[in-house]
């Protein structure tokens, strides 16, 4: 089996585009400097010429959705749809909500991530996590504020990236533990715990603006 995973989400700010490669049970992943524009073909590309594996070899895609990067997702999703036409290559993807949660290596009851929507809204998503695959609780949705702090579960707790408004982090807090968190990158898709779907080149819709998925 080999798979590639790549990621143009970049929700925790390191990694503008990352892929990761995984051949049999070992992975190897690459990513963009931070700051810099990327090139997520490219990135791909030399990953797969270093381990000597020709793109028509590629049994499966991973990729995150979104929220995040307008452009970022658009590349990458695009560069997935593209991939899906080297022979019988199926693709996985997942809500980047879901990415950002498998970055707490710590067990907790229900782990809610949350993104900066703009304009006093925020993605958020709810997994339960006490299983050997993470159950979707609530799906993701850009609430308000006040809609965000009222719907928070005792059993909750926040994963937020270190960008996140110290003032809003402030008021998560008060409402429940909040962890902020890095290495939201695409290695993170292998992680077996990811709530992953099978989806057709159709089906690969970036996820960047509040309404592109239920508000």
């Amino acid at each position: 089996m080999i798979a590639l995973a790549l990621s143009g989400s970049n929700p925790t700010g390191e990694a503008p585009f990352s892929c990761a490669l995984r051949i049999g049970e070992r992975i190897h992943g690459a990513t963009s400097p931070a700051g810099q524009r990327g090139d997520v073909a490219r990135l791909a590309a030399d990953l797969l010429a270093t381990h000597g594996i020709a793109p028509a070899e590629i049994d499966e895609l991973r990729i995150d959705l979104g929220p995040g990067s307008y452009t970022g997702l658009r590349v990458a999703i695009t560069f997935v749809r593209f991939l899906t036409h080297f022979g019988s290559v199926r693709a996985l993807a997942c809500d980047t909500l879901a990415l950002v949660a498998t970055t707490i290596a710590e067990p907790h009851e229900r782990l809610r991530p949350v993104l900066d929507a703009r304009r006093g809204h925020w993605h958020s998503a709810t997994f339960a996590t006490n299983g050997p695959q993470w159950l979707v609780r609530d799906e993701a949705r850009a609430l308000s504020t006040e809609e965000l702090l009222t719907s928070v579960s005792s059993a909750d707790k926040f994963v937020v990236p270190p960008g996140l408004d110290a003032t809003m982090r402030d008021r998560l807090a008060e409402a429940a533990p909040v962890v902020t968190t890095t290495g939201a990158v695409a290695e993170r898709l292998f992680d077996e715990r990811l709530p992953l779907q099978e989806c057709s080149p159709n089906e690969l819709e970036p996820r960047y603006l509040m309404a592109s998925y239920a508000e």
